[in-house]
């Protein structure tokens, strides 16, 4: 499929689940999410919010997801990871019917006036995105408490790779120069404690 480059939504929210095994394995549940909302203010400015949650496993799969369709902003395009299967999970579910739904499908039947934007990257992708704006991602050997704390991290790189990827080189220059002044000004805020 072609795109053509254009302009940045007015607001697209970049979410990340993350999940104690892969989506498509038994017992995977999920252990936190990040949700990096962007909203166009000006020409080339920008208002950012964050929301960081994290879940016991006593916490259903279809609350967190309820909660977290009440905190998409209304009117945003959510911008979310497509799950990569690996070739023998592929052969495996060949021509199968009664496969349950993945997250995706429910955020997506949950906010039916929201327009979904699903990218396949590879972690490797994500963790240089986020590397490349001088963020401190996971990587594939991190632990499971590592990874959830780093769920915004990664948020923020999905939404970095599809600013890159599919707005004007000028605009996404601008947009992740505001976001990397927005960072400077959350990293200098005091600790809530």
């Amino acid at each position: 499929m072609h795109h053509h480059r254009n302009n940045h939504p007015p607001v697209l929210a970049a979410l990340i689940i993350i999940r104690t095994r892969p989506e498509y394995e038994r017992r995977s549940i999920i252990s936190s999410l990040a949700l990096f909302t962007v909203t166009i203010t000006g020409r080339r400015e920008a208002a950012f919010d964050l929301l960081h949650a994290r879940f016991d496993p006593t916490d259903t799969r279809a609350d967190i997801i309820s909660g977290l369709c009440e905190r998409v902003p209304e009117g945003a395009q959510l911008l979310v990871r497509q799950p990569i299967l690996p070739a023998r999970r592929l052969m495996d579910i060949a021509g199968r019917r009664d496969l349950p739904p993945i997250d995706n499908q429910l955020i997506a039947r949950a906010l039916p006036g929201t327009t979904l934007l699903s990218l396949t990257v590879a972690d490797e992708q994500l963790n240089g995105a986020g590397e490349a704006m001088g963020l401190e991602m996971a990587g594939p050997e991190s632990t499971p408490l590592k990874r959830n704390r780093r769920a915004p991290e990664q948020a923020m790189a999905l939404w970095s790779v599809y600013t890159q990827a599919f707005c004007r080189k000028p605009e996404a220059r601008a947009l992740i120069a505001s976001f990397q002044a927005w960072r400077v000004l959350e990293r200098s805020k005091p600790l809530p404690f």
